[in-house]
């Protein structure tokens, strides 16, 4: 029997969650500056990598020290209370984006908007479309984030009791199933045509690599030996090769040494749709770089400047949701009135403020709840380690 591990609050997780939050709302801002200061453009993964790994991590520490306490049914069924809130949280996001874009294309007259963010079919037929919003088989521009997080933690709930008792299992029939993507192509069928953005059959294993690091490094004391760490220096030096080779790749066509065939290799290798095995290790290694950079006990975690972000990785169903909104709302605005230096700095900045005041309000209006309340006692809360 595995002794449960320490339940203290690991900020690293929810520092680089929400830069991971930040990084998407400028990267759904298509053709702006700012989105190149983000890791999309350094290596061979982006923002989504990190939602991903660290939700896999934050779902073990909840969902696995649940079932340890109160057994599977309770565990299982707080986990498929959280995929109900993130459902609802779609489906409230859907309607939004769809009236926003909507009118976007309306008061602008620019129909190729609508279009742009994949809600012509929605426009054209909504009485299909809402139906297949339901589904999770409709997913407009920048939402295919929360779906595959929905499947993600659906499977945890079921899978709960191997990934706490016989977790290596788990990771084998996960690579499995990435590996089988990567050869025969499989995904899951999106409307009105075409697949998956994130091809939940390949994204998983990631979520399970997260869920496997979570359990052995957080909750048990046990181990696992497929999780084993290679040397720091050779995740280091993959990673500094793989910052080489991007680089290489973007300015292809300015270097003359570099190989057509070359650019082709990588870019099929690091697809993200199927998770490309250069794109899985090229995160893996920088995950690894991250947490032997980064210290559990750094004090710059809790400095007045880290904080802000501290909040939003804290808050991160919330912040995500207002960051697609402001990114759909900034866009439209850079299209109608022009793109620029200055144009795009203001609201890419002005975004990133907005979404750091929304999660400084959350802190402390939550601060303020657990004091009002304190006097007479708390409910049973889930337990510590980050928001699922």
């Amino acid at each position: 029997m595995t002794r449960p591990a320490s339940t203290g609050r690991d900020l690293r997780l929810d520092f680089f969650r929400g830069l991971g939050l930040l990084f998407i709302f400028l990267d759904h801002i298509p053709d702006n500056w700012v989105s190149y200061l983000t890791l999309a453009n350094v290596v061979f993964c982006d923002a989504a990598e990190i939602f991903v790994f660290i939700s896999g991590i934050s779902a073990a520490l909840v969902f696995g020290r649940l079932f340890l306490r109160e057994g599977y049914v309770f565990a299982a069924a707080q986990a498929l209370r959280r995929t109900w809130t993130l459902y609802v949280a779609h489906v409230f996001l859907f309607v939004i984006f769809t009236a926003q874009v909507s009118y976007a294309a309306q008061r602008w007259r620019n129909p190729l908007f609508a279009e742009e963010m994949n809600i012509a079919g929605f426009l054209d037929d909504p009485g299909v479309a809402i139906l297949k919003a339901l589904t999770l088989q409709l997913q407009p521009m920048f939402m295919g984030i929360l779906p595959l997080y929905i499947l993600l933690l659906t499977g945890l709930a079921v899978c709960l009791p191997v990934l706490c008792r016989k977790v290596d299992v788990l990771l084998i029939a996960g690579a499995v199933l990435w590996l089988a993507v990567q050869v025969f192509g499989f995904n899951l069928a999106a409307y009105p045509d075409g697949k998956w953005f994130h091809n939940p059959m390949a994204w998983q294993f990631l979520f399970v690599i997260g869920a496997g690091f979570g359990l052995t490094h957080h909750v048990q004391s046990s181990e696992s030996r497929l999780l084993r760490l290679p040397p720091i220096a050779l995740s280091a030096a993959f990673l500094a090769s793989c910052v080489v080779a991007k680089l290489l790749v973007i300015f292809a066509d300015r270097i003359a040494f570099v190989p057509e065939g070359f650019v082709d290799l990588v870019w099929r290798a690091s697809h993200k749709t199927s998770l490309g095995p250069l794109r899985l290790l090229c995160f893996l290694a920088l995950a690894h770089v991250a947490v032997a950079a980064v210290p559990v006990d750094a004090r710059w975690l809790r400095s007045r400047w880290v904080v802000p972000i501290v909040r939003c990785g804290q808050h991160s169903l919330e912040i995500f949701c207002f960051g697609i909104f402001l990114s759909v709302a900034g866009h439209a605005l850079l299209v109608e009135y022009g793109y620029g230096v200055v144009a795009e700095a203001m609201v890419s900045f002005g975004g990133c403020v907005i979404l750091i005041a929304i999660a400084g309000f959350l802190a402390w209006s939550k601060s303020r709840e657990r004091a009002s309340r304190g006097a007479g006692g708390t409910p049973r809360q889930m337990p510590k380690g980050g928001e699922a």
